[in-house]
């Protein structure tokens, strides 16, 4: 989208908001870019768009953010400016080793059924649910991004310093192969979080016998694709 619009000479019509260091780094390559960096509650929205006087806020948070689409609707609807959620492109494998999951908690249900050691990949913030799997200290490796914030919710959910990888993706499935083949893995639990994401290259394992158990995105998620608000960008701006 940022492409998009530094390709039409659009930049000085947009504003980019990112909740953290990573988000404004995946922005650093576009020249012009104005981003703003930290997380933004309604109020702080509301206030953004007030001193700004957008005509159009575009959401396009991953797709487990339901809470930020939330804050981000109810802020754009309060201040009666038009909302476009973007979504991501989902191409779920559907191959022998992919397992569905609907929640976190049953991603941790089935890592009870299975035997060896797993990978997660679904961000710091979902630990808690799974620090409930049958040995987990002993079982769980875990890969999250290398902030504070991600390496205290790992000591906090039990995970030990030398089950943690603190790195920033995404990552290839060569990365991800090497990974599960140096600690010894069975299992890698990811989110269906899209190309952006890296998806493809983790639910890919199971083509050299891993089990991938991928979280479904939201049942309630509504919107449209990244053309379609490109479309509508072009319609209000030229």
């Amino acid at each position: 989208m940022a492409r998009y619009l530094r390709d039409r000479k659009l930049l000085d019509k947009a504003l980019f908001s990112v909740a953290t260091e990573y988000g404004e780094e995946t922005l650093s390559d576009i020249e012009g870019a104005e981003v703003i960096t930290g997380r933004l509650d309604r109020s702080g929205i509301e206030k953004l768009i007030a001193e700004e006087g957008f005509r159009l806020v575009i959401d396009a948070t991953h797709p487990y953010a339901d809470k930020a689409t939330a804050e981000i609707k109810a802020a754009a609807d309060a201040c009666g400016i038009e909302y476009v959620r973007v979504l991501r492109e989902e191409k779920l494998p559907l191959k022998p080793g992919v397992l569905m999951a609907d929640t976190a908690a049953d991603a941790a249900k089935m890592l009870n059924d299975v035997e060896g050691r797993f990978l997660l990949t679904t961000g710091a913030k979902e630990l808690g649910v799974f620090s409930s799997v049958r040995d987990f200290a002993e079982r769980a490796i875990v890969r999250v991004l290398p902030s504070a914030a991600s390496l205290d919710a790992c000591f906090q959910a039990g995970v030990r310093p030398a089950s943690v990888i603190a790195m920033q993706g995404p990552f290839t499935k060569e990365m991800n192969l090497a990974t599960m083949r140096q600690y010894d893995l069975k299992t890698i639990v990811t989110k269906s979080s899209g190309g952006p994401g890296g998806f493809l290259d983790k639910a890919a394992l199971a083509d050299d016998g891993f089990t991938v158990i991928v979280i479904g995105r939201p049942a309630t998620e509504a919107g449209v694709s990244l053309a379609e608000a490109e479309k509508r960008m072009a319609e209000i701006y030229g």
